[in-house]
């Protein structure tokens, strides 16, 4: 497995850990700092995800899904 690949699997996986902390913080009626704080720091690891993964394809926005990627 590539570094991309890798940090692609990682991302999913923070994807997972953020949506199941969703989940507790909704079942606790959005009443837990804590969580609350949860659900920020793996937005902020997932962001710093992104951002070297973005780095990592350089100018190629491509993805393979057939859509054009065109940023302006």
């Amino acid at each position: 497995m590539d570094e991309q690949e890798q940090l692609m699997d990682n991302l999913l996986n923070v994807d997972l850990e953020i949506i199941d902390v969703i989940r507790e913080l909704h079942q606790s009626n959005w009443d837990s700092t804590s969580l609350k704080q949860q659900v920020g720091d793996l937005l902020k690891i997932r962001d710093e995800m992104v951002q070297e993964l973005m780095s990592l394809k350089g100018d190629d926005h491509s993805c393979d899904c057939g859509h054009d990627h065109v940023h302006e």
